[in-house]
Order: structure tokens, then C-alpha cells, then sequence
């Protein structure tokens, strides 16, 4: 590739009428936001309320872990069926259907007599982890023009990055006040909240499945990735993914090593997640018009961030600056990601599905291999193979790829998008194209 491949928003037909900027439907992608706060929330629980949860269950804390293990197997192996499956329903109706199972997910945990029962809640807040970001993600690109696609990405994953600043750490703090079923009590009821929201707030329109010129409707996902776009954003997932979890999963011996007390990582940590909403208003800003650039500078920063805190890093305010700098450029990966997905892909709800579950792939990944480095190596061994891991990333834009992109048509506002100019067959007849065309300048 030579000189500067940025990628080009996506355009209307040529005979689309023009007219005025459409607002950003701020309610609606703040109801999006909102379920994915809930969601993230969900997930990371029981890592902050772990020593209780082992207390209560009475079991080893390494048995809660499974806790976590099993929710990121569960999505992995369910994201893609489940999107599939979910593509014959229309965007609110499945919403509605998986904010209800996250709440029957926490109200099984919050009741559950036994450790086994509270790990069969685990997996079924799993199965509606697995559908909830593709749906969210194409109910959000579906309310605005194709152009502002990446901007509308980057509004819905605002949710993500203060359910790891506050979320977590008030749950955390909930749990070691007045015992950890009040968290989960709490989770399920916002999540009911959140059905009620959602079931009001967003516009009722077809099932995409529906309004795709493709048949059967389930098809779609599976003409997505028979082309060599999504695969390979999926394998740039998994590597970046495993690169960051192999470090992040590892972070607080990682700090302690580095210099920073016990009794700051609190303080450090919420660091970590305010610099993330930097990273994801960076995303938001970048994502339509430099994609491609973004994730690479995203990635090489990423990469610089974790060599420092494993190498060079000592001391406190040091180790503290390259967190927020990890902080910053990392949390702007998932929205630049699914963008990249919906450029390389002709049906929306397949491209945040693939980087779902290649996201938790890598988080299963990463943490494995982030433990193995830690008993082996010490803690500053996660962050410089979580580097390399993350620099091995780069090579993967170079890659050819197919422009099936998300955008050909631009929907109406409020309604479904389309599968491409010619429906999920047509998709298969842009294998042809590249990479390098689908982001020249």
C-alpha cells in the first residue's frame, strides 16, 4: 500500500434526492447506550464481588472465575447462530427479548441457592451477551444516514466505558457495604427499566431480514461471511483482543509492579475508564472519516502503551500516565472495529456479531496466556507479550478484502438498512474488490 489509505463514507444512489443533515437521534442511541452500560455491567460483576461470591458459595475464588469463563465461552459459541437467528425479528422486538434475559439472568444469580445455580444464571446472561451488541449496533445504524454510521457507533458504545469506570466500581462497593446480592438485585432491576425504555423509545420497523432482498432470511449472515471481508476483521479482533486481555486481565499486579500502592489502584483504575471516554469520543470523531488510520494509530499506541508499562515504566506517576494513555487508545478499538465491519460487510447485524464474539475469543485467549505469562515471566511479562501480540495486528489491514460495506443505500430514517445495492446475493460479486479500494482516499 502507498501514501494515505483513509477510508471514503459510503454514498447514497446518485439519484437520491439531497437535503439537509439529519439530527443524531439522541434519545434512541442513548436507550442503546444505556442497555449496553447494562450489559458490560453484567459481564464484569463478579469480578469485583469475587471474595463474597466464594464466601457465600463456598468455593475457591478460581471456581467463581468460571463464572467469568463460561459467559465469554457461551458468547463466543452464540453470537453468530443467535444473530442469525435474531435477523428475522425486528430491532426493538429483539432488544426487548435480550434486556429480559439479562434480567432474568441477575435475578437467578440474586437467588440462587447454590454455586451451580448461580453459574447456569452466568450462562444465560452469556446467551443474551452474544446477541446484544449486533442488535444494539444495527438498531443504531439503521436510525441514521450511512454516513453518520460511524458516529452513531461510537454514540451506542459510550455505555461501555463508564460501566467499567462506575458501573463496576459501585457494584464493587455495594457488595462489600451490604453483600453482593444487592448488586445483582439492583442490575435486574435497571434491566427491567431499560425494557420499559426500549419498548417506547425505539421506532417499530421491519425485521432486516425482511427487508433485504435476500431469502431465506437467516441468509444474510451466512453470504456475510462467505466473502473474505468479516473473517478478516475477526482475525484482527482475536489478535488485538488477545494482545489487550493477555495484559488487562493481569492489571492490578501489573501497576503494583510498576510502582502504584494498593490503595491507589482504585483511583487508577477509574483513571483507565475516564481516559476510555476520551478514546471513544476520539472514535466517534475519526471513525467516518479516517477509519483505517484511526485503528492504526489506535494500535500502534496501544502497543508503545503496553512496552512502557513493562519495560520502561517505574514509579507511580509514570505507570499512571501509560494507563491512561492504554486507556485512551484501547477504548477506541470497539467502535472503529465494528465500523471497519460494517464497511466490509453487506448485512449489519453479522459485522458486530463476528467482532462480538471474536472479542470474547480473545478475552478467554488473554486471559489464559496472560496467567501463564505471570507465573512464568512476573507481571511485566503480560504487558510485552500483550505488545507484540497487539503490533502483530497491524499487518492484517494490508490484507485484501471485499467493499460489500454496510451504506450503498441510504435508509430512511427510523427504518431498517439494507443489505447492499443488490441485496445478500450481490454480496458474494464484491469478493473481487480490495482493501485498498474500499479505503482509498
Amino acid at each position: 500500500m502507498t501514501g494515505a489509505h483513509l477510508p471514503t463514507p459510503l454514498a447514497a444512489p446518485a439519484d437520491a434526492a439531497p437535503g439537509p443533515p439529519q439530527r443524531l437521534p439522541i434519545l434512541r442511541l442513548g436507550v442503546l447506550a444505556a442497555a449496553l452500560f447494562a450489559a458490560v455491567v453484567t459481564e464484569v460483576m463478579p469480578v469485583g464481588l469475587l471474595p463474597q461470591l466464594a464466601q457465600t458459595f463456598d468455593v475457591g475464588e478460581d471456581r467463581i472465575g468460571w463464572w467469568v469463563s463460561a459467559y465469554a465461552v457461551v458468547v463466543a459459541l452464540s453470537a453468530l447462530p443467535l444473530t442469525a437467528a435474531l435477523a428475522r425479528w425486528p430491532r426493538r422486538r429483539a432488544l426487548v427479548a435480550l434486556l429480559a434475559t439479562y434480567a432474568v439472568s441477575n435475578a437467578v444469580i440474586l437467588m440462587a441457592p447454590t454455586y451451580w445455580v448461580g453459574l447456569a444464571g452466568r450462562v444465560v446472561g452469556g446467551v443474551a451477551h452474544a446477541g446484544i451488541f449486533s442488535v444494539a449496533v444495527s438498531a443504531a445504524v439503521s436510525l441514521v444516514p450511512p454516513e453518520r454510521a460511524g458516529r452513531a457507533v461510537a454514540m451506542v458504545n459510550v455505555g461501555v466505558a463508564p460501566a467499567l469506570a462506575l458501573g463496576l466500581p459501585a457494584a464493587t462497593a455495594a457488595g462489600a457495604t451490604w453483600g453482593w446480592r444487592w448488586p445483582f438485585a439492583a442490575a435486574a432491576v435497571t434491566l427491567v427499566a431499560l425494557v420499559a425504555a426500549t419498548a417506547r423509545v425505539l421506532p417499530a420497523t421491519p425485521a432486516p431480514a425482511r427487508t433485504a432482498r435476500s431469502s431465506p432470511p437467516r441468509a444474510g449472515v451466512l453470504f456475510a461471511l462467505r466473502g473474505r471481508g468479516l473473517p478478516l476483521v475477526g482475525l484482527m479482533t482475536v489478535v488485538l483482543t488477545v494482545g489487550h486481555y493477555t495484559a488487562y486481565t493481569y492489571v492490578t499486579p501489573l501497576l503494583l509492579a510498576s510502582g502504584v500502592r494498593q490503595d491507589g489502584m482504585g483511583l487508577a483504575l477509574l483513571g483507565y475508564g475516564l481516559a476510555g471516554s476520551l478514546g471513544l469520543v476520539l472514535a466517534g470523531a475519526f471513525a467516518d472519516r479516517h477509519l483505517v488510520g484511526s485503528l492504526r494509530v489506535a494500535t500502534v499506541a496501544t502497543a508503545v502503551a503496553l512496552v512502557s508499562l513493562g519495560a520502561l515504566a517505574h514509579g507511580a506517576p509514570a505507570a499512571i500516565a501509560v494507563l491512561l494513555v492504554w486507556g485512551v487508545a484501547f477504548s477506541a478499538v470497539p467502535t472503529l472495529l465494528n465500523t471497519v465491519a460494517l464497511r466490509a460487510s453487506s448485512v449489519p447485524d453479522a459485522a458486530p456479531a463476528v467482532v462480538n464474539a471474536a472479542f470474547n475469543v480473545g478475552i478467554a485467549a488473554g486471559a489464559w496466556l496472560g496467567g501463564l505469562a505471570l507465573e512464568a515471566r512476573g507481571a511485566g511479562a503480560t504487558a510485552l507479550i500483550g505488545a507484540a501480540l497487539v503490533a502483530c495486528a497491524l499487518p492484517v489491514t494490508a490484507f485484501p478484502a471485499p467493499q460489500q460495506g454496510y451504506g450503498q443505500q441510504a435508509p430512511q430514517y427510523g427504518q431498517a438498512p439494507q443489505y447492499g445495492q443488490y441485496g445478500a446475493a450481490g454480496a458474494q460479486a464484491a469478493d473481487a474488490a480490495s482493501l485498498e479500494n474500499m479505503y482509498n482516499a
